[in-house]
């Protein structure tokens, strides 16, 4: 979700085989990645990839909406589809977010928002007003599962991964066999291109802090897959949720902006977990806030705790984003700050709510 430091370690269909989710068969027909996963820096963090692999061996955190979803999601694939997917991981969940993350931009047809459009707009507008702080240069958009499709497309993200350092080193002929192979077969799957899972994320990303002079130069934006839009509408939150995962990604631009995002602890996991727990915070306090979306609270915190819970009980990775139990007080804590407001329509400054929130980190995380 945002450009912190990821560490996100792919499962093979051996672990598939092992579970008994994938037949003898099926797992030794399975083409070997042309990219082994490797630990790395991650620009975007992607969440389905956990998912899947919480799908695969479930954890005893297990059982939030998302984890449900992306079962569903596995249990409709073909045999030959789900040996595809793990042959293919990276590509297929990267592709579409890192796509956009190079190539987007808001006057671009191939990006542009379709499902929710207008009330992402709308939230992001109003987003902007909410929160003082600059805002013109974040470009809102979207990701697509069509770029699958398109082996050329496919070609151009994987060499700028590479170049970024974002997927281990590929020779431009296994760019080309990779790109090639994963458009083709998408090409005989029919909609199987436009699988939420390909999608499912939305993120912000600002180059402001990046050495790379290539990443630097990219501007701020806000990106949202059709994938999690889809989620939403699938379990029910569909007109709150948007809103409300708009409301925690704008919050990442408003640490980017103030130039707290970095400021946190030196332990990664730490860092992550107060960054996502501020930004729960700040989604909270719009989503409640009379001059914001003036939303139940209750509908508010599903929203929040429905997806983005990548590391909730792995308490060293770095995309932990603290417990469901903390992420929840986080929630109560900015709607209760909305709440209390005098006047009612009194919106805090953006630097004075994270001053707040700080001297309250101890205990959100503590529970005291």
């Amino acid at each position: 979700m945002t450009r912190s430091i990821r560490l996100l370690v792919a499962l093979g269909a051996a672990m598939l085989l092992a579970l008994g989710l994938l037949s003898p068969v099926a797992t030794a027909t399975a083409a070997p990645k042309a990219s082994a996963p490797t630990a790395q820096r991650d620009l975007v963090e992607i969440p389905a990839k956990a998912a899947v692999r919480q799908a695969v061996a479930p954890s005893e955190c297990a059982g939030t909406l998302l984890d449900g979803y992306v079962d569903g999601l596995l249990s409709d694939m073909t045999t030959e589809q789900l040996t595809f997917l793990f042959a293919h991981l990276d590509t297929l969940l990267d592709v579409p977010t890192y796509d956009a993350l190079f190539f987007g931009t808001t006057g671009d047809p191939d990006y542009a928002l379709e499902s929710h459009a207008h009330q992402l707009q709308n939230t992001f507008r109003d987003l902007r007003r909410f929160w003082d702080i600059e805002s013109a240069d974040i470009q809102l958009m979207a990701m697509h599962g069509d770029v699958l499709l398109d082996a050329d497309r496919i070609a151009a993200t994987l060499t700028a991964m590479v170049e970024a350092g974002e997927i281990a080193p590929m020779t431009p002929a296994q760019i080309e066999l990779e790109a090639q192979t994963v458009a083709d077969f998408m090409q005989t799957q029919g909609d199987f291109y436009d699988n939420p899972l390909w999608t499912l994320n939305a993120y912000a990303f600002s180059g402001e802090d990046e050495t790379d002079p290539v990443l630097a130069a990219l501007p701020d934006k806000l990106v949202f897959g059709d994938g999690i839009l889809a989620a939403y509408d699938a379990i029910g939150l569909g007109d709150v949720g948007p809103r409300v995962i708009m409301a925690h990604e704008f919050a990442h631009h408003v640490q980017f902006e103030l130039g707290v995002f970095d400021t946190g602890p030196t332990d990664p996991a730490e860092a992550t977990r107060r960054t996502e727990l501020m930004a729960d915070a700040m989604a909270a306090y719009y989503g409640v806030h009379k001059k914001g979306l003036a939303l139940n609270q209750k509908r508010v915190t599903d929203a929040l705790l429905s997806f983005y819970t990548v590391g909730d009980c792995q308490f060293a990775s770095p995309g932990h984003h603290g417990t469901p139990l903390q992420r929840e007080r986080a929630a109560a804590w900015g709607a209760e700050l909305a709440a209390a407001a005098k006047p009612r329509s009194y919106v805090l400054p953006a630097a004075t709510f994270i001053e707040l929130f700080e001297d309250a980190l101890p205990g959100i995380i503590s529970g005291s």
